[in-house]
């Protein structure tokens, strides 16, 4: 009897070894993973720099090419009225367009001087894809 008890506790001790070994390595996998997705990050927000510089140098054409039309529609005596019309609709169309491309520029700026955001998100939908897929293995999924 004190044979079996002693065999039993050795399998406890010896199972409880091996879940904590093989914790620990998917630990040090799920860490050389965040390490990578957050090193991709940071290589990406180094791509979208530049980004960020052309969207501000096609707003700089943008108001150069207002700064053009609005002295066309000012010197309206050289054009017909039809003229002057498309001219004013170019305008607001660039008002429209100049708008967008703030609101790019806006969204891009935010990317590059707050990378911690996307890096959150990115963790956190990993994290949820990888519970998702553990539910899965076992064969829980939970009723929608």
């Amino acid at each position: 009897m004190a044979r079996t008890l002693s065999d039993l506790l050795l399998s406890m001790l010896n199972a409880t070894l091996i879940l904590v070994a093989l914790c620990l390595f998917l630990g040090w996998k799920l860490a050389s993973t965040i390490e990578g997705v957050t090193t991709a990050f940071a290589e990406n927000i180094h791509i979208v720099a530049p980004l960020k510089d052309e969207v501000q140098g096609v707003r700089g054409e943008l108001t150069a090419l207002r700064s053009e039309l609005s002295s066309l529609r000012d010197n309206a005596i050289l054009f017909d009225s039809a003229t002057a019309q498309q001219i004013s609709a170019a305008l607001g169309k660039l008002d429209g367009l100049e708008t967008k491309m703030q609101a790019a520029q806006t969204r891009i700026a935010d990317l590059t001087e707050a990378p911690d955001e996307l890096i959150q998100t990115a963790i956190t939908t990993t994290a949820d894809v990888a519970a998702d897929r553990i539910i899965a293995i076992r064969g829980c999924v939970p009723g929608s």
